[in-house]
C-alpha cells in the first residue's frame, strides 16, 4: 500500500475480523425482564402532581393576558380593522377557556393512562 492511499473501511474491518480469535467469540442471549407494578402509586401521584404549580401559574396569568388581548381587539374594531379585532377577541376568549380547562384535560389523560 502506498502512503496517502485511501483504504475502504469495509476492507479494513473485514481484514481485522479475520484476525479475531474464536476464543473470545461468544453468543449472548438477552434475558427477558418482566416488570410488574414498576411505579408505586405514591410515586405516580407525585409525578402527576409535579407540574401543578406551573399549571396554576399559567392559569393565574391567563386572565390578565386575555384581558389585554380583548382590549387590543376592541381597539382594532374601534379604528376600523374589524376582521383582525374580532379574530383577536375570539382567539383570546378560546385560549382563556382552554387554559382554564387544563386541569380537566390533565386528569382526563391520567385516567386514560391508568385504564391502559
Amino acid at each position: 500500500m502506498e502512503k496517502g492511499q485511501w483504504i475502504p473501511i469495509v476492507a479494513v474491518s473485514a481484514h481485522i475480523m479475520n484476525r479475531v480469535s474464536p476464543v473470545f467469540a461468544a453468543t449472548v442471549q438477552p434475558e427477558a425482564i418482566v416488570v410488574t407494578g414498576a411505579i408505586p402509586g405514591a410515586v405516580k401521584e407525585k409525578i402527576i402532581h409535579a407540574f401543578d404549580p406551573l399549571v396554576e401559574l399559567i392559569m393565574g396569568v391567563s386572565l390578565p393576558i386575555a384581558s389585554v388581548m380583548i382590549a387590543g381587539g376592541a381597539l382594532l374594531v374601534m379604528i376600523g380593522i374589524r376582521d383582525k379585532g374580532y379574530s383577536m377577541i375570539m382567539s383570546s376568549a378560546i385560549g382563556y377557556v382552554l387554559v382554564q380547562m387544563t386541569p380537566l384535560l390533565i386528569d382526563l389523560l391520567a385516567g386514560v393512562g391508568s385504564a391502559i
